[in-house]
């Protein structure tokens, strides 16, 4: 007896791989496919506006503050510990 495979791939499921790939590689930003249910979905999130501008300005302290702030901390701090 001879039995003879049949080749369950069709032509058209050969060529799913293919249309997949086209539609991943043609993704824009913010754009991604999900799939579920054995169903494919493209879903796009919607670009929000980023402010641009420049940083706020720091404040310089000089070596004197920083030592009276110190020195104020550990005042304040010390009878925590005690």
């Amino acid at each position: 007896m001879i039995i003879h495979r049949v080749n369950p791939i069709t032509p058209r499921y050969m060529e799913n791989p293919k249309i997949r790939a086209d539609v991943f590689f043609l993704l824009e930003q913010g754009e991604f496919i999900t799939y579920a249910d054995g169903k494919d979905k493209k879903v796009q999130f919607k670009l929000q506006a980023i402010h641009r501008g420049l940083p706020k300005p720091t404040k310089e302290f000089s070596k004197s503050d920083l030592e009276t702030n110190f020195e104020r901390i550990y005042r304040e701090a010390r009878p925590i510990f005690e």
